[in-house]
């Protein structure tokens, strides 16, 4: 193991990582993380999920006021309400989704700065209590950060990705996993996480570390999917699950337990506090 006495910053991703499969956080993994903080150490979460669940995840392990959300377009201080930077998508690019999205039956959800936003089209129960608006325009003066696609059709998904993929503005962050695998008849709706071309969690993490004059050896990351990677790269020690996917687990400096064997916590009990 390396030397962790220099750390400064903790960043640790949400699902797969913070979170055990029922998408709950355990009490043996608050009591190291608010440990962690009481030292004066910065713990951030860093999730491709909106910011206002970002914002409850955090408070709810006692981590630090500044969480990252949407894939790194927005960081926000939870405490002072306040974003500490931010990186919104063009209305114009949110519009011509929109119409993509209402024309081949495709649920669109639009992360903004404190809710969820989208069409009339569900097919996830994780979405279904976001605002609804039945015109584009209702939202021409919102930053939306993140665009978030789910369909229960394989077939229609591959259609948008190769639609998304002639956009020179945008990107695919994410996809989930029996998209990847190629599973066509999946139990859960397929999802594809939409941001700005250059924006991802390393950057994000960049923007803060240099802002809070922190140096890239004194952070440790943790995280379980490919949309981690540039975490992996802005960090200085990296740390993926035992349930990471293979691509994230080769960069890795270490492998920790997996998300329901507490493994961010174990980690941090042996080699930070």
């Amino acid at each position: 193991m390396g030397n962790f006495k220099d750390i400064k910053a903790v960043f640790l991703d949400v699902d797969g990582t913070l979170t055990n499969s029922n998408k709950q956080i355990t009490e043996a993994t608050r009591i190291p993380i608010k440990a962690i903080k009481d030292k004066g150490i910065y713990v951030i979460l860093c999730s491709g999920r909106s910011n206002r669940d970002v914002c409850k995840y955090s408070k709810d392990v006692c981590a630090s006021d500044y969480t990252i959300s949407s894939n790194g377009a927005q960081i926000y201080n939870c405490k002072t309400n306040s974003n500490f930077y931010k990186n919104n998508i063009e209305y114009n690019e949110i519009e011509k989704l929109w119409e993509y999205c209402n024309r081949h039956n495709l649920e669109l959800v639009l992360n903004v700065e404190n809710e969820q936003i989208g069409n009339n089209i569900f097919c996830s129960n994780m979405y279904s209590k976001r605002t609804i608006i039945r015109t584009i325009e209702e939202i021409k003066n919102i930053d939306i950060f993140q665009i978030i696609i789910n369909s229960n059709n394989y077939y229609d998904m591959k259609e948008f990705e190769r639609y998304i993929a002639l956009n020179k503005n945008l990107k695919i962050a994410n996809y989930s996993r029996d998209y990847i695998n190629k599973e066509t008849n999946s139990k859960e709706p397929y999802y594809i996480f939409i941001n700005n071309k250059f924006v991802d969690k390393g950057t994000a993490i960049n923007e803060f570390l240099k802002s809070m004059n922190i140096k890239k050896e004194e952070t440790i990351c943790f995280g379980d999917r490919i949309n981690d990677i540039t975490m992996f790269k802005n960090c200085g020690n990296t740390v993926a699950m035992k349930n990471a996917d293979e691509e994230l687990k080769k960069i890795a400096d270490y492998i920790t337990l997996s998300n329901d064997e507490d493994g961010v916590a174990d980690f941090l009990k042996k080699n930070i506090l």
